[in-house]
């Protein structure tokens, strides 16, 4: 049974050095996977699934972790770079056409009022 932290509001950097890129990634994964990021920041998007690849890196080779863990943090490294190479391909096919980030918010007045 988990039982809640004494300190409800522990901050990242009181953490063990690996605890904090264990919660700072899954922080990561967190944003990267909300569609409005992707829609109104596609670059910023990009990197921070290169972040959560590097992360994962570092946990697939830290050896405090156990095997097993370091062996799903190698499978999820790599489905990470898969899925952020292909997101980085698909806002290249999408540059050319895509809006500027204030045209992205802007909708043409209406032509009659009611």
């Amino acid at each position: 049974m988990l039982t809640a932290p004494t300190e409800p509001h522990t901050e990242e950097h009181e953490l063990p050095s690996i605890e904090a890129v264990i919660a700072g990634t899954l922080a990561l994964m967190t944003g990267y996977s909300q569609a409005v990021q992707a829609e109104i920041d596609p670059a910023h998007r990009l990197r921070m699934g290169t972040k959560i690849g590097e992360n994962l890196a570092l946990l697939m080779d830290h050896p405090m972790l156990s095997l097993g863990f370091r062996q799903v943090a190698y499978g999820l490294r790599r489905r990470w770079q898969a899925m952020n190479d292909c997101t980085r391909e698909a806002a290249r096919d999408c540059a050319c056409g895509a809006a500027a980030p204030a045209e992205r918010f802007q909708a043409p007045a209406p032509k009659r009022l009611q």
